[in-house]
C-alpha cells in the first residue's frame, strides 16, 4: 500500500503517482535483477493525452522501458474520431473510438457493451 499526499488533479496524474511506480520497477531491477520487465501497461493514459505526454510516458522515461496506457476514461484530446464508420467496423455490442493524429493513428479504445452491463 501507497499513501499519496499530493491531490488528484486531472490531466497531472503523473506528478502525483509515477514516482511511487519508479519506485516499484526500481525495487523490482534491484531485487529480482532477471526478471526486467520488456513492456509496462500503465492504469492511464499516454500519447493519448490533452498535453500528448501522459503517465505512461512519464514512466517510460523514467525508467527507460516502453510503457502503453491503458486508460479506464478518455481525455479530449484534438482530433478524437467517433463516428458512424468506425461503429460498423466492430462487432454488435462494442463501441469503437478511434484517436487520430495527423499523420497516425495513436490509440484505439473499445468498450464492450455485454461485459459492463
Amino acid at each position: 500500500m501507497v499513501a499519496v499526499s499530493a491531490p488528484y488533479v486531472a490531466g497531472f496524474l503523473a506528478f502525483r503517482e509515477v514516482p511511487f511506480l519508479v519506485e516499484a520497477v526500481q525495487r523490482l531491477q534491484q531485487e529480482e535483477p532477471k526478471l526486467k520487465p520488456q513492456v509496462l501497461l500503465v492504469d492511464g493514459n499516454g500519447l493519448l493525452h490533452p498535453r500528448g505526454f501522459g503517465v505512461a510516458c512519464h514512466l517510460g522515461v523514467l525508467t527507460d522501458l516502453p510503457c502503453i496506457g491503458v486508460a479506464k476514461n478518455l481525455l479530449q484530446v484534438d482530433g478524437l474520431v467517433r463516428n458512424e464508420l468506425h461503429r460498423e467496423q466492430v462487432r454488435p455490442g462494442w463501441e469503437f473510438i478511434s484517436a487520430l493524429q495527423y499523420p497516425k493513428r495513436i490509440g484505439t479504445a473499445t468498450y464492450n457493451y455485454f461485459l459492463t452491463n
